[in-house]
């Protein structure tokens, strides 16, 4: 299993899509979350006693998706989505192992602990087309009480029609009484 940043390298040499998704980076079938620790080593850092901090899956992939804008631009929006920079002296280097142009990089850290990604199931398109067919079956529950719906419906419109019938036949009368009334006045 290759460690995240080989991964994101052949991602992105390869222009596959990389998929930032919620707290998860995802590439196909693996992912791994957001601020899993890589193994390249942060300019500065690892030298005389103090130990070694290595760049986020999020902070490299950050880089490369704002790689056109000059650094101090990338360094403010960078600290505007709480996202840790890559520094000035591991740009140019990151970003030419990342493009492909060099094979490795004396940041990388063959030694450093890496982070298994998860692999993300998989559907199978004919489970999928299963899955939609079944919803489409009616249940016979809910045919019955489809039908017990229709029937209640019907009884209540029947009643109310024949109120509506009743009260047309008291108007007709009515209009005709008065019609009577005034003839014979």
């Amino acid at each position: 299993m290759a460690d995240v940043l080989s991964v994101l390298r052949q991602y992105n040499i390869q222009k596959k899509e990389i998929v930032a998704k919620g707290d998860e980076v995802i590439f196909g079938e693996f992912s791994w979350p957001k601020n899993v620790k890589t193994n390249y080593v942060i300019w500065g850092t690892g030298k005389e006693g103090q130990p070694k901090e290595y760049y986020t899956l999020d902070s490299i992939l950050f880089l490369l998706n704002n790689v056109h804008l000059p650094h101090p631009s990338y360094v403010r929006r960078a600290a505007t989505e709480n996202i840790p920079v890559v520094r000035r002296p591991d740009r140019k280097d990151l970003l030419s192992y990342l493009n492909g142009e060099s094979s490795s990089s004396t940041s990388i850290d063959r030694s450093a602990p890496i982070e298994i990604g998860l692999q993300r199931p998989t559907q199978v398109k004919r489970a999928a087309d299963e899955v939609s067919l079944e919803a489409k079956k009616p249940r016979v529950e809910d045919e019955e009480r489809v039908r017990l719906d229709k029937e209640r419906l019907a009884a209540r419109l029947e009643s109310h029609k024949e109120s509506i019938v009743k009260k047309y036949v008291q108007c007709t009368k009515f209009i005709e009484d008065v019609m009577l009334v005034v003839l014979y006045d």
